[in-house]
């Protein structure tokens, strides 16, 4: 039955009713379309040309469909039918809103770096998911994954559909579907070698070397020449064209694009590992950013610690400081009253028989054995007989300044005052003789002594306070830092779990509440991991995928040591319509029509 190119959009395939075409290539045109039975819409893929002509081809097309959607996977598109109509053989999916990743790169969509590297993880895991169950895209490239109207997630299409295989092991597959960008081609694909998963992750690779730098690794004018890049030529490093990506970003990219498989990453699963690596290394670089706004706990703790003790020790001293010298001060007024009247008492004979010559000699005597700032003595005229100014003897009365008395005890008054600009305590005596008031004596007693003292005391408090301040900062930051510490290490694994990297383990031991809390954390993420290999090895088994290196026996004439895995080829390429081998053009032009690339197998292998 042949069946060429349709003319038209067809009103309905199988059960299925066409509503628009969405796009077309060279193999196969996908239409959007409703389902009744499940009351939705879907994209129906069908193909289409010679490829639908060929029953071999169409037979492959099935079977390579019908393994595909054995694949459930949040970032793999969903197949819900696979059959044949009178339009060709079809393929009902899920019908998804949004871009495709190259119509994003190709667009001036913002993406962030860590959202790209977000994609890379999700891809990896659908790959991991899908080589797990024996199927091996070949053909993972932008315009094969489609990207969320929120631009979340990412999912890919296209599995297992690329290449087709024909039970005489011969491969036909036009450049329009697999190398109409062969830039994402591995070098084992170029060279016509056994592929595998490892073929899907170099492909993920130029992805993300895309993504990063927005340039494709590998660029040429002739197909010929790009393919031996692929082969030959290492791309240019990543730092040259995008030095603000992560090293360990830029190390896991150039990884996935070794040459040799064996070089690469071994699994999907290490490279979501290693992406989610990236991640959080982003994330905690970010969070030291944003750090900076906010006052760390280690510090508010500390400060708090440092403010409540300095209010405390400072009210503390104040009141200490002021206890000790108003004690000082009653000792310096009890001591000085004292001697004011012994001098009063000395001088009153003197005072009274006017004796002012032994009046002069007692105040010099006083004056060198005591260290008195004054001393003067006065008649009841109120005329000073008596100095240790000897300039001041003899002057006629004057008004002396009025004190403001801080205390009267009996007849001595004593009060603060100022001389020659010193601070003093100021007594005023009366000079009696039989209870009658022959005279008055004024005596001042520097308070230099008792300011000295007061002084050593308030730096002894003020050197203890730092000490005291100093020791509790360390001790609370210490303090705090041995708690926020493991809770930074709780943090980090948590934002593992979040990234469902469930392998990760808190090592930390520790004898307390936080190691209680460490504890629960790995049990925790033991459960959560068993779960995961609990849920993943169910749906391999429900839906009888193969192993790796096991055969396919539903493939009626395969080959029994041929496994579905690999995929043996030799590229050749051959022009759509604007080259031909005896054309005078010796290579197609890449960048001129729409090329078209056949993939047979390789001989000699």
């Amino acid at each position: 039955m042949g069946i060429g190119f349709q003319s038209q959009m067809p009103e309905q395939i199988a059960r299925f009713k066409l509503i628009d075409e969405l796009g077309e290539g060279a193999m196969s045109v996908v239409y959007k379309a409703f389902d009744p039975e499940i009351n939705r819409n879907i994209a129906i893929k069908l193909l289409r040309g010679e490829c639908a002509a060929d029953p071999e081809y169409r037979y492959r097309f099935l079977q390579e469909a019908k393994a595909a959607g054995k694949l459930t996977h949040p970032n793999i598109v969903t197949i819900f039918d696979v059959g044949e109509a009178p339009e060709g053989p079809y393929i009902a999916m899920e019908y998804l809103e949004g871009m495709t990743l190259q119509e994003v790169m190709a667009s001036e969509k913002v993406v962030t770096l860590r959202d790209k590297v977000v994609y890379g993880i999700q891809l990896a895991e659908a790959l991991a998911y899908s080589h797990a169950s024996s199927v091996v895209h070949r053909d993972v490239k932008p315009s094969n994954i489609m990207l969320s109207e929120d631009g979340q997630n990412v999912r890919i299409t296209d599995f297992g559909i690329a290449h087709i295989e024909t039970p005489n092991k011969e491969q036909r597959t036009q450049l329009g579907a697999v190398l109409g960008t062969p830039q994402y081609m591995s070098p084992e694909q170029v060279e016509g070698q056994l592929v595998d998963g490892r073929s899907d992750l170099f492909s993920l690779g130029v992805i993300l070397y895309q993504l990063i730098t927005g340039e494709k690794p590998f660029v040429a004018k002739t197909l010929t020449t790009l393919l031996m890049e692929i082969v030959q030529k290492e791309p240019d490093p990543i730092s040259q064209k995008a030095p603000h990506a992560p090293e360990s970003l830029q190390r896991a990219v150039e990884k996935l694009m070794r040459k040799r498989p064996e070089q690469r990453f071994q699994s999907g699963k290490e490279v979501a590992d290693a992406l989610r690596h990236v991640v959080l290394e982003m994330d905690e670089k970010e969070e030291h950013k944003n750090e900076a706004g906010i006052l760390p706990l280690r510090v508010k703790w500390t400060a708090v610690m440092a403010v409540v003790v300095s209010v405390a020790m400072l009210l503390g001293s104040y009141f200490v400081y002021k206890k000790q010298v108003q004690a000082m001060t009653d000792l310096a007024v009890d001591s000085g009253g004292s001697l004011a009247e012994f001098i009063a008492i000395e001088s009153a004979e003197a005072v009274l028989i006017q004796d002012w010559i032994a009046i002069e000699a007692f105040v010099n005597e006083v004056k060198e054995r005591q260290q008195i700032s004054y001393l003067r003595i006065l008649d009841h005229k109120g005329i000073l007989r008596g100095s240790t100014s000897a300039e001041e003897v003899g002057s006629e009365p004057v008004d002396r300044p009025a004190l403001s008395p801080i205390r009267i005890d009996g007849e001595v008054v004593y009060a603060e005052s100022v001389h020659n600009g010193e601070a003093v305590f100021d007594f005023r005596v009366p000079i009696l003789f039989q209870r009658k008031n022959i005279g008055s004596m004024q005596l001042g007693l520097s308070q230099a002594p008792l300011l000295a003292a007061a002084n050593l005391t308030l730096y002894t408090m003020l050197g203890l306070l730092v000490a005291v301040v100093l020791t509790v900062i360390i001790v609370a930051y210490l303090l705090a830092a041995g708690i926020t510490l493991p809770l930074k290490s709780l943090k980090r694994a948590i934002a593992h779990v979040i990234h469902e990297n469930y392998s990760y383990r808190i090592e930390e031991k520790r004898n307390d509440e936080l190691g209680q809390l460490f504890s629960e954390y790995n049990r925790m993420a033991d459960s959560l991991s068993n779960r995961e290999e609990e849920r993943a090895a169910a749906a391999i088994e429900s839906y009888g995928a193969l192993q790796p290196g096991e055969s396919d026996e539903s493939l009626e004439g395969e080959d029994e040591t041929q496994t579905h895995s690999y995929d043996p080829t030799r590229v050749i390429a051959r022009p759509k319509a604007k080259w031909s081998p005896d054309s005078d053009n010796t290579e197609p032009d890449l960048l001129a029509g729409d090329p078209t690339l056949i993939i047979r197998p390789n001989k000699n292998k």
